[in-house]
This record gives C-alpha cells, sequence and structure tokens, in this order.
C-alpha cells in the first residue's frame, strides 16, 4: 500500500505539473462575448444577429435547460498569418453550431458543426476537443455559435493558435494518461488485495475506481466518437449512467465500511434507502427524465458525502481504521468537494487554483482514491487480524482438547498415585504379549510382587507414608525392568510385571535384583527415622504352554505367597517352572 501510494503521488505531482490551458500563455484572441436565450429554439441566424445579446466574461453557464443559447464572439487577427481555432470546453455539449458571414453563401452565412454527438469523421476539427478552425482576415470578426444540448449548459471558449490549440491536447491527454493510469494502478491493487481473502470491501473498491474511471474518460469526451458509432443516440445516457454509477457504488462502499463499525441504526436504515436511488435514476433516464435523473444524483453525490460524516460520527465499535480516523477522513473529503462545488467553474475550470477540468478531476479521483484505499487496507488489514486471532483461537482450542483429551487417555491407563499402568491397561497389554509369545514360541514370565508388612505401615506411619512407600517401591521397580517389560500396579500394594523374551534363569535374577534394589532403599518417616520396605515376588513362566494370561498370573500369585509363608524379602518360582531354571 505504501509503495502505491508514493507511485500515485509521483503522478499526482506530474498531473497536476501541468499547465493549466492556453490563455495562460496569452493566446486568446477573443475581444467580447455575449449570448442570447432562444428558449423555443426557433430564431435564424439572421433575427439572431440582429438580437440583444447579453455580455458575459470567459464563462458562461445555465445549467440543465431545454433552451438553444447562441454566443457572439468578436474576434481579432492575429500577428502572424495563421487559421485561429476556437477551443470550446467541456466537450461534452451535443451540438455546437458555427455561423459566420459568408458571401459566397446563399444566404450569406457559412456553417459547421461539432458536438460528442458527432464522429470525428464528422467534426469540424478532428480532436476530442470540441472546436472549428476559422479565417480571421479583418482585424477582427464576428462569429455565433449555436449550443444545444442536454447536459449543463456551459461554455468557455477561446480563440487561439492551431499550435497552442494542439498543444491544449496533447496536454489533456497527457493528463488523462496519468489518471487512468492511477487510477488503473488502484484498481489492480483493490482486485490483489481480493484475491487474497475475497473481502467484499475490496471487491466494492475496484468497482467505484473503474466507475469513476469510466466517467472521467467519458466526462473529456474520449468515448464520444465510439458511442456515436457503435451505439448512435445514447450518447448522453450512457454518460449519466457513468455520472450516477459513481454514487452508487460510492454508496455501496461506504455502507460496507461502515458495517463492522455498528453505526445508529436510523441512520443505517439511511444507508440502505439511499442503494435504491440508482435503480430509481435509471428508471427515469428510461422514461426520458434525464435532467431529473442527473439533478437528483447530484444532490444524492452531494448529500451523500455530508451523510457519511454524521454516519462517522454515530459509530459504536472502535476498529482498524480508528473511528476517529474515520471522522476526519470522511470530513476532509466532505470539505474538498465543497470546494470544487462552491468554487465558480465553467467548464470544470477551477480559474483560483489555475487547474484545469481535467486536473481537477485527476484531483478530486486521486484523493479519493487514495483515501478510500487506505480505508479499505485498514479494514482488510483489520479483518486479517480478527480471522488469524480466531484461528489462533482454534488451534489453542484445539491444542488444549487435544492435550486434555491425552491426559484423560492417560489418566485412564495410568495409577493416580504411581505414575504405572493401572490393572485394566497392564492386563491388556499383558494379555497382547502373551498372545505373541504363544504365536511365535518366544519365552515369557510373570512376576507378581507385593510388598511385605504394608498394612503395618499405614498403621504405624499413617497413609500418607504408606502412599510415599508405594510410590518409591513403584519408581524403583520401574527403574530395574527393561523399556520392553509391561509393569503394573494391580492391587493395593500390588504390582504385577511381564518379563518379555527372558528364560527362566533370567526372569529369576530379575526378581531377585528387585527385591535387592527394594530392601537396599529406604524412606524416611515423620520422625526422621529409616523405614526399610522388602518384597515377596512369585515368578511363574510360560514354557511354551497355550494358556489364557489369567491363569499365568493365578500361577504367579500362588507362588508369591509362597514367598510369603517362606518368609518374605525372597522370590518364589511356580513348581510348574522348576524344569525351565535347570
Amino acid at each position: 500500500m505504501l509503495a502505491l501510494t508514493r507511485l500515485l503521488l509521483l503522478v499526482l505531482v506530474v498531473a497536476c505539473a501541468t499547465p493549466a490551458f492556453a490563455e495562460e500563455r496569452g493566446a486568446d484572441h477573443i475581444l467580447a462575448r455575449a449570448f442570447l436565450e432562444d428558449p423555443a429554439g426557433v430564431l435564424t441566424i439572421d433575427e439572431v444577429a440582429r438580437g440583444d445579446f447579453t455580455p458575459f466574461g470567459p464563462n458562461f453557464s445555465k445549467g440543465y435547460t431545454q433552451s438553444v443559447y447562441w454566443v457572439r464572439l468578436l474576434v481579432r487577427a492575429s500577428a502572424a498569418p495563421e487559421k485561429t481555432v476556437l477551443f470550446i470546453r467541456p466537450s461534452f455539449l451535443n451540438e455546437v453550431r458555427l455561423f459566420y458571414r459568408d458571401r459566397a453563401s446563399p444566404d450569406g452565412w457559412a456553417t459547421r458543426v461539432s458536438g460528442n454527438r458527432y464522429p470525428f469523421s464528422e467534426r469540424d476539427r478532428k480532436s476530442v476537443a470540441l472546436g472549428f478552425v476559422v479565417d480571421v482576415t479583418h482585424p477582427q470578426e464576428e462569429f455565433y455559435l449555436r449550443i444545444k444540448t442536454n447536459t449543463q449548459m456551459q461554455i468557455d471558449v477561446q480563440a487561439v493558435s492551431p499550435d497552442v490549440a494542439a498543444d491544449t491536447d496533447s496536454r489533456r491527454d497527457m493528463v488523462m494518461v496519468f489518471f487512468v493510469t492511477s487510477m488503473i494502478l488502484m484498481i489492480f491493487w483493490g482486485v490483489n488485495e481480493y484475491s487474497f481473502d475475497r473481502y467484499s470491501i475490496f471487491a466494492l473498491f475496484c468497482i467505484h475506481q473503474l466507475a469513476f474511471t469510466l466517467f472521467g474518460i467519458s466526462a473529456v469526451g474520449y468515448f464520444s466518437p465510439f458511442w456515436v458509432m457503435i451505439f448512435p443516440g445514447i450518447v448522453d445516457r450512457a454518460f449519466y449512467f457513468l455520472y450516477m454509477s459513481i454514487s452508487f457504488t460510492l454508496i455501496l462502499f461506504c455502507r460496507e465500511l461502515f458495517k463492522p463499525y455498528q453505526p445508529h441504526p436510523v441512520l443505517a436504515k439511511g444507508l440502505d434507502l439511499a442503494r435504491w436511488a440508482f435503480p430509481l435514476q435509471i428508471i427515469a433516464l428510461i422514461a426520458g427524465y434525464d435532467a431529473l435523473a442527473v439533478i437528483s444524483n447530484a444532490l444524492l453525490i452531494k448529500g451523500a458525502l455530508f451523510y457519511f460524516v454524521f454516519v462517522a460520527f454515530s459509530l459504536k465499535v472502535d476498529l482498524d481504521p480508528t473511528r476517529r480516523t474515520l471522522r476526519i477522513f470522511f470530513i476532509g473529503i466532505a470539505l474538498i468537494n465543497l470546494i470544487f462545488w462552491m468554487t465558480p467553474r465553467v467548464g470544470g475550470e477551477l480559474k483560483w487554483l489555475g487547474l484545469s477540468a481535467v486536473q481537477a478531476l485527476v484531483i478530486d479521483g486521486f484523493v479519493m482514491g487514495i483515501l478510500f484505499a487506505w480505508l479499505a487496507h485498514g479494514r482488510g488489514r483489520q479483518v486479517r487480524e480478527d480471522a488469524q486471532r480466531k484461528i489462533r483461537l482454534v488451534k489453542e482450542s484445539y491444542l488444549a482438547e487435544r492435550d486434555l483429551k491425552a491426559r484423560a487417555e492417560r489418566e485412564a491407563r495410568v495409577d493416580y498415585l504411581t505414575g504405572v499402568l493401572n490393572r485394566r491397561s497392564f492386563f491388556e497389554l499383558a494379555e497382547g504379549e502373551l498372545a505373541r509369545s504363544i504365536r511365535f514360541g518366544r519365552p515369557l514370565a510373570v512376576l507378581m510382587i507385593d510388598i511385605d508388612y504394608f498394612k503395618a505401615v499405614n498403621d504405624t506411619w499413617g497413609h500418607g507414608v504408606g502412599d510415599e512407600v508405594l510410590q518409591n517401591v513403584a519408581g524403583l521397580i520401574g527403574q530395574t525392568l527393561r523399556g520392553a517389560d509391561i509393569f503394573g500396579r494391580t492391587g493395593g500394594e500390588e504390582f504385577t510385571a511381564v518379563i518379555v523374551e527372558a528364560s527362566g534363569s533370567e526372569a529369576l535374577e530379575v526378581a531377585q535384583r528387585l527385591c535387592a534394589v527394594v530392601a537396599q532403599g529406604k524412606i524416611v518417616g515423620p520422625g526422621g527415622e529409616a523405614i526399610g520396605v522388602t518384597l515377596s515376588i512369585g515368578v511363574s513362566l510360560l514354557r511354551g504352554r497355550d494358556m489364557a494370561f489369567e491363569i499365568l498370573s493365578r500361577e504367579a500369585d500362588q507362588a508369591m505367597y509362597g514367598a510369603k509363608r517362606a518368609g518374605r524379602n525372597r522370590v518364589v518360582v511356580h513348581r510348574d517352572a522348576w524344569g525351565a531354571l535347570g
């Protein structure tokens, strides 16, 4: 966005650095201007020549009117022996007919015609700008212009040399190139932003910029020859349609922009209702009420820009851009356009600023485009941040849920006190390992482990110390066993281990090592005294038999009770396994 803004600022500087018009070079040869209104449009040139004209300054404007207006020009001859160009602005006038005295003509008057309803081939001057090339043979001569248009009645005419006229045309073309380039760059930026996250504010921005661009091209007159050749008779209505589409797309854009800020419901309803002005204006155009449609649209644009200010001050939610930024922006936009509206303009000229109609169009479109692009960029950034925040929250929620699920699964499998497998999980894994050993003929041993005199520990030092004894014993056994072995708590002070891939002698060695490790460990009681703990372990061996784990564990349990009877702190192997120890 910053790079685009810098590029467009360069475009604006170059465009505005272009001199406005030829009169700044002192080339205007018109000595006097005067007008005559012909309400019915029936006066002949002879009647007009005898009519009572009213003088006016360089510019003349009557707004929307059905009258025909005649303009009388007194033009002095140039110092150089060259032709003179009557250079006429604006270019959207429908028909401008030139009359001047000519003794060779039957009625004494010669006539030529120009206007935006005429293709280049029929114009006296083959240019977007209207005008006529005349010979001023006497020190000064009179020329008459008959102007009939359905657009605004306004005219600015100058008498300049052909070189000045051509130079003015080229300067106007250069400014329009800058205008179109800057607008297209903003449209491309908006399309790129829209393709990134499909946020509707960017689509509406692009549509508005496109409408303003097409209107600007049409207002200057570049479309007129093509409309005339391809669609005769719709020059004005095509221009009006583009003019009305500006306000329509502007309202849609601002309505979408304001929506997340929660404007006052009444003002928001006003934006909803304003959308319906566009179809009503189109109906008026189709019905032939062109002036009504255009005037209502002009009022709509003026009212909408100030209405946006009221909406901006009613916003309830602060987002990016902030409410304060929106208020400043819409106040600025309203003031900028107010300057353009209130400055006396004819032919679109801002005389006191030294700006031409084209340059005014460039500045207005550029400023509005940049401001709205900035606002759209801010809203898009806010939406992306909101989306990223939602994604982050969803991810955090997923991770928390996953951790909670893993914890629940772990708690469902692990004994809460000792941290080893609980009875259910131990038996599931042990039965699976037993099935594998039976299938592949691999050795397997079961160790039933019981803490000696555990009830006396609880009775003497309390259950807190008893829990500590359980935790300590479980930790020592877990550290001694291999990682492949299966170990769990299967009773109050009872543990069971499955020794995989171990012969009878290896299993016996593991059991004896467990007894020694636990017996050597000491737990400090509440009074500082050492608490000795021993184990009684019973061992059973699979020995290639096909049997259930319940039976194998029962053999180990019987052997463990045998160790208890034999004096505790020892290992006893089930009698059916003695043969495997030889």
